[in-house]
C-alpha cells in the first residue's frame, strides 16, 4: 500500500508542477494509414490497426487509431469464402491505455473481441448462425485520448463527438480493408466483403451509449443504406446522464422493483464522477469558462484522481484501489495531510479494495446542492448563468434518448440492479419512444439476474461474443431492408482517382487546383509531398 501511495504522491507532485509551467501545444505526429497494419493473428482471426482522419470537439482535423479484427480461415479455405457481417464495436469505459482495442497487451475486451470471428462456422448450427458470428470483421476504435492520442484528454460521454469519430473510423477502415482485400496474392489473408453484407452496432456501458449515438448519427445523415446498417445491441449504457445523477442522489436501494445496496447520496463507482466532469468541461461550450474546481471538491482533487486519469496508467478498478489505500492510511499530499477519518468522510468501503463515494464531499457544496435539488434539475436551463446550470445543460445535451425517432431496431440489455448505470437510463429511452416497444426496440432486463454493472458486463460479453446473440441479430434483421444492394463502394483512393486531375488535402477536402503551400496532399489517389 505504501508503495502505491508513494507512486501516487509522485504523480500528484508532477501534475502540480505542470500547472505552473506553460503547457506545450500538442502536435499530432501520426498520419492516416495507407494500409492496415497487422498486430497479431490468434487462430482464425487477424487483429489489425489503422489510423484515420476525423475531427475533435473544435472541428479541427485529428488522426485517431482503431482496431480491425477479421475472420481469417487458415484451414480448407474456399474461393467462395467472404465476409458477411461487419460489427462496429464501441468499447466500455477504460482508464489505462493498455485497455484500448489496438493494444498488444491483450486486454480483456480485446481477447473477447477475438472470439467472434474466431468461431469456426462449420461447427455452428445453421448457416444463418455462421453468417452472424463466424464470417465477420469487427471495427473497434480506440476513441480520442487513447492509442495514438493517449496524451490528449478523453472526451468522456461526449456522445455526438464520439459517434462522429466512430463513424469516420468505420468509413476509413472499410475503405482500407476493401483496397487491401482486392490485392491478389497467395499470402493475402483478407477476404472480400459480400454484396449483401450487414452491419450491426454493439457496445456495453459507455460503449452502449456510443452505439446508440452512432445509430442516431447514421440515421440523421441518411447513411444506413450505404453502410448496410441493420441495427444495434446496447448493454447497460448511460443514455441519459440526468437520470443517472437523479438515481445517485435519490435512490435508497428500492428503485426499479429490485432491492440493492445503493443509498442516496452515494456513488458506488466514484471514478465515474470526475470522468463525467472532465468530459463535459473538455467538450461542451457552456462549460468552457469554468474549471473543474468549480464542480469537484478540493479534498477529492487532492487525492490525485485527475492525474491518475490523465496518466492513462491505471484501470478504473486500480483507481478505486488507490482510494482504498488512502482510506486506510490517510493521505499526505504536498504537505497537506488528510487522516483516515477525514478520508472516511468522502469514501466508505463496502468491501476490501473497493470504495463508494459520498457525493456531498466529492462535489463542491454549490454543485451538490444544485444536483440534489429536484426542482433545479426539473427544467434544463436554456441560457446557463452559473457553473451548475452549465453542467446541467451539458448533461442534458449529451442524452441520446430524445430528439430523434429510431428507424432501425435496437436490442437493449439492462440490469434493474445496476447501481453504476441505473435502469432508469433505459426507462428514459422508453418514455421518449413508448410506441416503439417490441417493434423498433425491445428490452431484456433479466439476463444479469439483477446484478450490478461490472458483474453484468461479464455476462453481456459472454453472451454476445459466443454466438448466443444470434436471435437478436435475426430479430433486428427482420425489419432491415437496405435499398443499396450494390455495395462495391469505391475506396477513398478510387474516388479520388476517378475524379480526374484533382488535388485533395490529406483529410479529403477538395482543392481548386495544385496547392502552393507546403504539405502532404492526395493527387490522383497518390499521397504527394509539396515542398
Amino acid at each position: 500500500m505504501k508503495r502505491a501511495l508513494q507512486l501516487m504522491q509522485a504523480v500528484i507532485m508532477m501534475s502540480c508542477l505542470a500547472a505552473v509551467v506553460p503547457a506545450k501545444t500538442w502536435a499530432q505526429q501520426a498520419e492516416p494509414s495507407e494500409r492496415l497494419t497487422r498486430l497479431f493473428m490468434p487462430g482464425t482471426s487477424t487483429v489489425y490497426a489503422f489510423n484515420y482522419p476525423t475531427v475533435n470537439t473544435a472541428g479541427e482535423r485529428i488522426v485517431l487509431s482503431s482496431a480491425l479484427i477479421a475472420w481469417t480461415p487458415t484451414d480448407d479455405r474456399q474461393e467462395t469464402d467472404s465476409i458477411e457481417t461487419v460489427h462496429v464495436y464501441s468499447h466500455a469505459t477504460i482508464g489505462s491505455d493498455e485497455e484500448r482495442p489496438t493494444t498488444q497487451g491483450f486486454s480483456k475486451e480485446q481477447i473477447m473481441l477475438q472470439t467472434l470471428p474466431r468461431r469456426n462456422y462449420k461447427e455452428l448450427v445453421g448457416d444463418q448462425t455462421a453468417a452472424y458470428v463466424g464470417r465477420c470483421i469487427i471495427i473497434a476504435p480506440d476513441y480520442e485520448g487513447y492509442g495514438i492520442t493517449k496524451d490528449l484528454p478523453h472526451p468522456y460521454l461526449s456522445q455526438r463527438l464520439t459517434a462522429q469519430q466512430v463513424l469516420d473510423a468505420v468509413n476509413y477502415g472499410l475503405d482500407l480493408y476493401r483496397k487491401q482485400a482486392a490485392e491478389k496474392s497467395a499470402d493475402n489473408p483478407l477476404l472480400p466483403i459480400k454484396s449483401d453484407w450487414r452491419m450491426f452496432g454493439l457496445g456495453y456501458s459507455q460503449g452502449g451509449a456510443v452505439t446508440l449515438a452512432f445509430q442516431r448519427l447514421i440515421e440523421e445523415k441518411g447513411l444506413a443504406d450505404d453502410l448496410h446498417f441493420y441495427g444495434s445491441i446496447c448493454g447497460d449504457g448511460p443514455y441519459d446522464l440526468i437520470e443517472t445523477m437523479r438515481y445517485y442522489f435519490s435512490d435508497d436501494g428500492t428503485s426499479y422493483d429490485v432491492e440493492t445496496d445503493h443509498r442516496k447520496g452515494i456513488c458506488t463507482y466514484p471514478v465515474v464522477v470526475p470522468l463525467i466532469i472532465k468530459g463535459m468541461c473538455a467538450t461542451h461550450p457552456a462549460m468552457a469558462k469554468y474549471r473543474i474546481e468549480d464542480f469537484l471538491s478540493q479534498q477529492l482533487l487532492d487525492t490525485g484522481v485527475l492525474s491518475w486519469i490523465d496518466s492513462k496508467q491505471y484501470t478504473t478498478s486500480e483507481m478505486s484501489g488507490l482510494w482504498y489505500d488512502q482510506l486506510q492510511e490517510g493521505l499526505d499530499t504536498l504537505g497537506r495531510y488528510y487522516s483516515p477519518e477525514q478520508m472516511a468522510e468522502m469514501f466508505s468501503s463496502p468491501r476490501e479494495g473497493k470504495v463508494a463515494g459520498h457525493l456531498d464531499k466529492m462535489f463542491t457544496p454549490a454543485t451538490f446542492a444544485y444536483l440534489n435539488n429536484a426542482d433545479s434539475m426539473a427544467t434544463v436551463p436554456a441560457e446557463p448563468a452559473t457553473a451548475q446550470q452549465a453542467l446541467h445543460r451539458a448533461l442534458a445535451d449529451n442524452s441520446v434518448v430524445t430528439g430523434w425517432e429510431p428507424q432501425h431496431r435496437i436490442q437493449f440489455y439492462h440490469s434493474r440492479g445496476d447501481m453504476v448505470v441505473p435502469f432508469g437510463n433505459y426507462e428514459a429511452f422508453h418514455n421518449a419512444h413508448p410506441d416503439g416497444l417490441d417493434n423498433i426496440y425491445r428490452i431484456n432486463d433479466t439476463f444479469g439476474l439483477d446484478g450490478d454493472h461490472l458483474n453484468v458486463a461479464i455476462i453481456f460479453f459472454a453472451e454476445s461474443l459466443t454466438g448466443n446473440f444470434v436471435g437478436n441479430y435475426e430479430w433486428i434483421s427482420e425489419a432491415a431492408t437496405p435499398t443499396a444492394i450494390d455495395t462495391q463502394r469505391l475506396t477513398a483512393v478510387q474516388r479520388l482517382t476517378n475524379n480526374g486531375d484533382n488535388w485533395y488535402t490529406i483529410d479529403g477536402r477538395r482543392l481548386s487546383g495544385k496547392p502552393t503551400r507546403k504539405g502532404v496532399y492526395i493527387h490522383n489517389g497518390v499521397k504527394v509531398v509539396v515542398r
